[in-house]
């Protein structure tokens, strides 16, 4: 499991930490592991702290979100990501509440991986569960499905899946000694995105339902 939390509001030694902060949270004192790979662009990061008191922070917020994924978030596989960071605390400078980079990356990690990414707070070996700005993930999965490829699908992360069983289908015609192997991989995970999309639609379905009923 990955968890997001800020410097300030995770006082813990008792589990793995990691900075994504441009500067490995050198001015929060963090001395800790660090993981670069996530840290923001400093280009476009300085553009977005110089127009905070110029336009409205919605617009300047997407703006952020929609250049950390092209410069960042793209570049990256989710499964590689989680499956280096997974049992770690995300660590950066914003408060619990407040917009951050580390946001934005747990709203791709549940996207794309059907998982909960939770914002979390600690002190000793008490860690709790806290709030944290929805809007991020909303407007995230939106810009990503005008992004890239959604091979017909609703889901990202049957997308995402479906990518995944191309690619390997790639392999199957360069490695003719491995084709059936690769192309067997290739059908589960064509099948996996099937499932991803039935799963999604299904949730969409629900949330309509019951927002009609609370209406």
């Amino acid at each position: 499991m990955i968890s997001t939390s800020s410097y300030n509001n995770f006082k813990s030694d008792k589990f793995r930490t990691v900075s994504i902060s441009g500067n490995r949270g050198i001015d929060a004192g963090y001395i800790g592991e660090c993981f670069p790979s996530l840290a923001p662009k400093k280009l476009f990061w300085k553009v977005w702290h110089t127009m905070k008191d110029v336009i409205p922070d919605e617009e300047n917020n997407k703006f952020y979100i929609e250049e950390y994924y092209k410069l960042v978030l793209s570049n990256l596989d989710p499964q590689d990501i989680f499956n280096k960071l997974d049992n770690s605390v995300l660590l950066c400078y914003e408060d619990n509440d407040e917009f951050c980079h580390r946001h934005i990356v747990a709203a791709w990690l549940e996207l794309l991986l059907d998982i909960d990414v939770p914002e979390v707070i600690a002190s000793g070996y008490e860690i709790t569960p806290t709030t944290k700005p929805n809007y991020i993930k909303d407007y995230l999965e939106k810009y990503m499905k005008r992004k890239i490829n959604m091979h017909g699908f609703k889901s990202l992360r049957a997308a995402y899946i479906f990518e995944k069983s191309e690619k390997l289908e790639e392999k199957a015609l360069q490695n003719p000694d491995k084709y059936d192997s690769y192309m067997q991989q290739a059908s589960f995970l064509r099948s996996d995105a099937d499932i991803a999309e039935d799963e999604y639609l299904d949730k969409i379905k629900q949330k309509k339902i019951l927002n009609k009923t609370l209406s």
